[in-house]
């Protein structure tokens, strides 16, 4: 078997086109609310893996073997549960949300701290939650000033900026 090498760079070229496409994508307003959507490009292909595979999957079962029907069948719940989440925020907090998952609340007033993640993506640390703002969600900079401007967080820190001082406050010794 041969490596086919120009499926790396057809991949990260595929990513790119995914987190370009959030970036220029807007959060939609709905009263005082904003909603930031997953990608489209992100959207289609999580939904076509999941029907390609799963109507391959219909066509191949009775000569196809145990473990790849399992193994096609993984694949198909990974898409399924790897459609991306909508955060919503507002004047109260900020809300995640999965269709498989219970949502997930933080107040403004309840914000620790905020810090970068890979691929654009933001984690919101609360005292009871965390959100994590993926690099594949629509208008990450709007994100950012909603986060910096209602929240007591005035700095998303990266990972290597970030003292923990906060963990050591409750600590008796």
């Amino acid at each position: 078997m041969t490596y086919d090498w120009w499926l790396t760079p057809a991949a990260y070229a595929a990513i790119g086109v995914i987190l370009t496409e959030a970036r220029l994508r807007r959060a939609a307003s709905k009263g005082k609310k904003l909603v930031f959507h997953g990608s489209l490009l992100f959207k289609l292909g999580c939904g076509g893996g999941a029907l390609g595979l799963f109507v391959l999957l219909y066509q191949q079962w009775v000569p196809t073997e145990l473990w790849v029907k399992l193994g096609c069948v993984g694949f198909v719940l990974a898409f399924l549960f790897g459609w991306p989440k909508t955060i919503t925020t507002d004047d109260h907090g900020i809300e995640s949300h999965w269709w498989w998952r219970r949502k997930v609340f933080i107040p403004w007033d309840e914000v620790e701290y905020a810090e970068t993640g890979p691929l654009g993506a933001i984690k919101v640390v609360g005292t009871h939650g965390r959100i994590e703002f993926e690099g594949y969600n629509a208008d990450p900079d709007r994100f950012r000033k909603e986060v910096t401007k209602r929240s007591s967080v005035k700095k998303i820190v990266a990972p290597s900026e970030f003292t923990g001082l906060h963990l050591q406050q409750g600590r008796k010794k």
